[in-house]
């Protein structure tokens, strides 16, 4: 079938069908937009347990009327507090009260990142605008001149107006815009776990950490379960090999933490590792008919928690900025000039952040002191990230010092995907 005899069946396309793809599916629908969704996977799930979803998604979420399907799922904390791990001592809090409110109407949450998932694709089934196909790998992108053609591993063939690449950080879709090569691994180890919450774990997002490692922790599922991260710094091998972020490198790592820690890493799933991939700040989101949000365009570590509220963001936005053209792909342009400053800003800040939360000796007496001083001030920094006002300026993000690279695994898929091509 030639790509201009395939028939359009919706107006937009969205590869990918994790939080991102359907808050744009979603968003587009309320514009009344016909959006067809294709999923690789044979089945919709979230990997991973635990998310944090700050005000700045929290009021997106609202407008979708997607909290509705949410609240026996949600856990508010009432604080952000960071420990040094060795003595348990506080560093410093970010209170989730009655200021934090009124500053952000919105609050902060904590939740399942499957139960928020469902919630979403609730949302936009119930629309009735959406049509979601899963085990549909893309394998190409052809561009017409009014038209984009998604062709799939089965042979299939899907056609509309523009295409949304949502599939993640291995994207098919940026593939097929530019060729920039494998996303980068840092060289932390990361492990993750759930248990049962006890009278140990305080309602807050806790952040424990020392020179090179960390563990994160917060209730999730109603405040029934906790959500525990741990994350430590590898000195040996390469990101992702067996000789790399060992069990034993963990044990020994964490052997002189405080006692609650050394408690909770007990949950840990000890059978599975996780590799933190992220991209720099590049332009190149755009290319005619077609856009990547989320992953596919801006990739991010785990320490600012905004990997998926910039998805969200992403994909009201872009409905918000095409959903009343007659020509979906006119205004296309526009999108990476709305967000790329903000993406950027996020990515070069959780780099950031994650350096600096891991710092020792010197390094880390100078942080301490630094979060102490701003004490109450905390929000003025924060205002840019939560805030509705988009005028508040964006930080000046110091660059990263840290290792990233290039892993040969990483290297071993993306040449696979070329050659599919």
């Amino acid at each position: 079938m030639s790509a201009e005899a395939v028939p359009l069946e919706a107006r937009a396309i969205v590869v990918g069908c994790g939080i991102g793809g359907i808050t744009a599916a979603l968003a587009l629908a309320r514009h009344g937009i016909r959006v067809d969704v294709f999923e690789r996977a044979a089945e919709i799930r979230e990997v991973g347990a635990g998310l944090q979803v700050g005000p700045n998604a929290v009021r997106l979420l609202e407008t979708l009327s997607v909290t509705q399907y949410l609240t026996e799922a949600v856990v508010l904390p009432e604080r952000a507090v960071m420990r040094d791990i060795g003595s348990g001592e506080e560093i410093f809090e970010i209170p989730f009260g009655a200021e934090f409110l009124r500053r952000y109407d919105a609050p902060y949450q904590v939740l399942h990142r499957g139960d928020l998932l469902a919630a979403l694709l609730a949302a936009a089934q119930r629309t009735g605008l959406v049509n979601i196909s899963t085990g549909k790998e893309v394998v190409d992108v052809i561009h017409g001149n009014d038209h984009v053609t998604a062709r799939f591993a089965d042979g299939t063939a899907a056609a509309a107006e523009i295409l949304i690449g949502a599939d993640g950080i291995r994207s098919r879709v940026r593939r097929t815009l530019r060729d920039d090569g494998p996303p980068l691994a840092s060289t932390y180890a990361i492990y993750r776990g759930t248990f049962a919450r006890n009278s140990d774990i305080e309602n807050a997002v806790t952040l424990q950490a020392g020179a090179g490692h960390h563990v994160m922790y917060y209730p999730i599922r109603g405040g029934s379960m906790v959500n525990l991260v741990c994350s430590f710094k590898s000195e040996r091998g390469e990101p992702g090999s067996d000789e790399w972020g060992t069990l034993d490198e963990l044990d020994t790592t964490f052997a002189q933490a405080n006692p609650l820690v050394r408690r909770i890493i007990t949950h840990l799933d000890r059978t599975k590792k996780w590799t933190q991939f992220d991209r720099p700040p590049r332009s190149g989101w755009v290319g005619g008919r077609v856009v990547l949000i989320g992953d596919a365009a801006h990739p991010t570590h785990q320490y600012f928690a905004q990997g998926a509220c910039q998805a969200m963001e992403d994909g009201v936005e872009l409905a918000d900025l095409v959903g009343g053209s007659g020509d979906l792909a006119r205004r296309l342009p526009e999108f990476e000039e709305l967000r790329f400053a903000r993406t950027s800003a996020v990515q070069s800040g959780s780099r950031f952040w994650g350096e600096w939360s891991h710092a020792g000796g010197l390094d880390a007496e100078l942080r301490d002191a630094t979060l102490r001083a701003v004490g109450g001030r905390i929000y003025e920094h924060l205002d840019w990230l939560y805030g509705a006002d988009r005028s508040a300026p964006i930080p000046s993000i110091p660059p990263s010092r840290d290792r990233y690279e290039v892993i040969d695994a990483e290297r071993a898929v993306y040449a696979r995907g070329l050659a599919r091509s």
